[in-house]
């Protein structure tokens, strides 16, 4: 990654998002683990999705991302950049 035109988030904004990932990495891979190691129930996950607000706290991480980066990109690059991404239909 390239630090040539760098983006500025607040400290406690960084500190935030920096908890809530690393939460969320530890947590899903000890959940996957039961899940593929033991007879534990798919709701385990789903709980503590819900339990711990997971889908507002990624929202929330996700906004202050693309706050900072609009300021640096183009509208353009931005909507380029929000259709590449994976997206789960049924």
């Amino acid at each position: 990654m390239s630090d040539s035109n760098p983006c500025v988030v607040s400290v406690d904004d960084m500190k935030k998002i920096a908890t809530d990932l690393n939460e969320f990495v530890v947590c899903f891979d000890r959940i996957f683990s039961r899940l593929a190691f033991s007879d534990a129930s798919p709701d385990i996950l789903v709980n503590y999705m819900l339990d711990r607000d997971v889908r507002l706290r990624l929202a929330e991480a996700r906004s202050v991302v693309w706050d900072s980066l609009r300021e640096k990109i183009s509208e353009e690059e931005a909507d380029d950049l929000s259709e590449s991404g994976y997206e789960y239909s049924d």
